[in-house]
């Protein structure tokens, strides 16, 4: 009977000594994968790389010394021609030799890779459409799901560590003049720059969206009546910079109110503060517009 050469095993076959890491014998498809010539005269170094070497001393030797066996371990081949492929090896260990049976891997790798490129590419995507689920349809900011997310976390930050928040509501002056005068186009086109200089005006730790229509909302971190007088200055001068087709400067209505310590009982914290800035906003509105009015619960409106 021939001897067994294990010529039909579509994978690499290798005995090698335990103490000198030489190989002894090698299968038929093991010398044509790897390029070598019969006989081979080399140790293990000659066809791994120095780390799955270096691994194979510190780790894997141990292993099999205790145990006389090591499964499914993940080693780098290289070729007579300096090819590197990667590979997955079962080891035994019998009378000091160690019997090596190596299953090349670059389907299993370039599969895993397409694997790692696919959930990249669906977690990029759903990150993008999570984006554009909070962004307002019409303007770069928040819509109002979005911005009740966001403020909710503040609350919860303050109500761990007080801070207070400043919630101002802005209208568009004479908003539905503008469109019935210029058109809807050119109205997009106001909110859409309003937006924008919304966006330039605020810090990252505040939150600006869309509240509706002409509608926008604004909540500042840590910030008082004061904080609310210097940041509202600024911003209705940075708003009349923007001029309508008549020549005419922008101007918006805001109303405000600060959300204090004892504010953070209320059921629906939000809508509570909202119904303040809401009627600050309308004091505004019917006393000659274009300024900020305060909500207090002792002074009333306060005119900024």
């Amino acid at each position: 009977m021939n001897e067994w050469v294990g010529e039909d095993f579509p994978c690499l076959l290798i005995k090698s000594d335990i103490e000198t890491t030489k190989i002894i014998w090698l299968n038929p498809f093991a010398y044509d994968y790897l390029g070598l010539k019969k006989p081979v005269e080399a140790k293990i170094a000659k066809i791994v790389s120095k780390a799955s070497l270096i691994f194979y001393e510190s780790y894997i030797k141990p292993i099999i010394f205790a145990n006389g066996k090591y499964l499914e371990v993940q080693i780098t081949l290289i070729s007579e021609g300096g090819m590197r492929v990667p590979a997955v090896a079962n080891l035994t260990l019998s009378d000091n030799i160690v019997y090596w049976a190596i299953y090349v891997a670059e389907e299993r790798d370039k599969l895993y890779q397409e694997l790692l490129e696919a959930r990249d590419l669906l977690e990029k995507k759903t990150e993008e459409l999570t984006a554009v689920s909070r962004k307002d349809s019409l303007t770069p900011l928040l819509n109002r799901r979005a911005a009740k997310d966001d403020i909710n976390v503040l609350i919860t930050q303050s109500s761990r560590a007080f801070f207070p928040l400043s919630f101002l509501l802005l209208d568009i002056d004479f908003f539905k003049d503008i469109n019935d005068t210029f058109g809807h186009d050119e109205g997009d086109k106001v909110l859409v720059a309003l937006s924008k200089l919304l966006l330039e005006q605020v810090r990252e730790t505040d939150v600006v969206a869309r509240w509706g229509g002409e509608e926008f909302l604004i909540v500042l971190y840590n910030a008082n009546i004061e904080s609310i007088k210097s940041f509202s200055d600024r911003l209705h001068n940075a708003i009349e910079t923007i001029v309508l087709p008549n020549g005419n400067p922008l101007t918006v209505s805001i109303g405000g109110a600060v959300l204090e310590q004892d504010g953070l009982k209320e059921s629906d914290v939000i809508a509570a503060q909202l119904l303040k800035a809401d009627k600050a906003l309308y004091s505004a509105k019917d006393n000659q517009r274009a300024h900020t009015r305060i909500f207090d619960k002792e002074k009333g409106f306060i005119r900024l």
